[in-house]
């Protein structure tokens, strides 16, 4: 594996580790422990309005866990094989609540999770 130390303007350290994954050639950041505690400070401060909106019933539990676990619509689609479109029609709570059992599974299996803890905030 080789990887290649870069430095950011303000001399925190972060590696680039590139390997060889049998397909293609993959690069992957190491960021320092200061940055890292940095965005998850705000990446939790980011999740109470999405929570509270799931809670009062204007978005779908799916809004709450695409930010938890840092996805966005394209990913999760490319996990799901479900279109960005429906994805989009799935944030809305009444368009959610409407999925078959196949659909949430799904989006439980991305999120590695079950059914149940789908539904849940």
């Amino acid at each position: 594996m080789n990887v290649i130390l870069k430095t950011t303007p303000d001399n925190q350290g972060e590696k680039l580790y590139r390997y060889f994954d049998g397909k293609e050639w993959v690069e992957k950041w190491e960021i320092s422990d200061v940055a890292a505690q940095m965005a998850m400070a705000n990446h939790i401060q980011e999740l109470e309005p999405i929570r509270n909106k799931v809670l009062a019933g204007q978005l779908s539990p799916l809004a709450y866990h695409l930010q938890t676990h840092l996805f966005n619509i394209k990913l999760l689609s490319s996990y799901t094989g479900i279109s960005k479109r429906h994805i989009k029609k799935h944030l809305n709570p009444e368009n959610f609540n409407q999925l078959d059992e196949e659909t949430l599974k799904k989006y439980a299996t991305a999120f590695e999770f079950s059914v149940e803890e789908l539904k849940k905030v």
